[in-house]
């Protein structure tokens, strides 16, 4: 099977990927407590016009804002995927992505990935979906989905941190393949 992604919530709604909550709705009970990846999506539209200061709370007594030049860099123009996270630990996404949550509303949170999304105007309305990802490793799934994203644009989701440079694409191909088939 030829595993090709649409980086859009339809084409993430294809592999799988439930919830499709706004950070603004999102609640912890909405969230499993299961290992998994999310990706966070915008609607698409004009190239955003970025905060000065980050709405994200404090990680580790430091602010997370960052210079909007460095926003500006980051940016993919047409992005609808604008971040791809994992969550593993103990409950998984529950933990994960309701600290990441909390953060866009101001509170402390272990959460610095992502941080960018918070520089966004609107960041309350952005959309989130996850799929548990069962008995494979949260970070492979991750890995494998950076690198085709990089593969097709070029670059990394706006707000991920990491390149994804760990697996090939041909087998980021193969092993989501696989794990989307589960």
């Amino acid at each position: 099977m030829r595993l090709e992604i649409e980086w859009t919530r339809a084409g993430f709604e294809r592999l799988g990927f439930v919830g499709w909550k706004t950070f603004g709705a999102l609640e912890s009970r909405d969230l499993p407590p299961r290992h998994g990846v999310y990706v966070v999506v915008r609607e698409p539209g004009p190239r955003p016009v970025f905060l000065v200061e980050s709405v994200g709370g404090l990680h580790k007594r430091k602010a997370l804002t960052v210079g909007v030049d460095v926003l500006e860099t980051a940016w993919g123009d047409n992005a609808e995927v604008v971040y791809v996270g994992k969550a593993g630990g103990k409950h998984g996404l529950r933990d994960r992505l309701w600290d990441y949550a909390r953060q866009g509303r101001g509170r402390s949170a272990g959460h610095a990935g992502g941080r960018f999304v918070w520089q966004l105007p609107s960041s309350e309305a952005l959309l989130v979906g996850w799929r548990a990802t069962e008995d494979l490793d949260v970070g492979d799934v991750e890995e494998a989905l950076l690198a085709l994203h990089i593969e097709q644009f070029g670059r990394r989701p706006f707000a991920n941190m990491k390149d994804g440079y760990k697996m090939a694409p041909n087998d980021a191909r193969r092993f989501l393949a696989d794990a989307f088939a589960q």
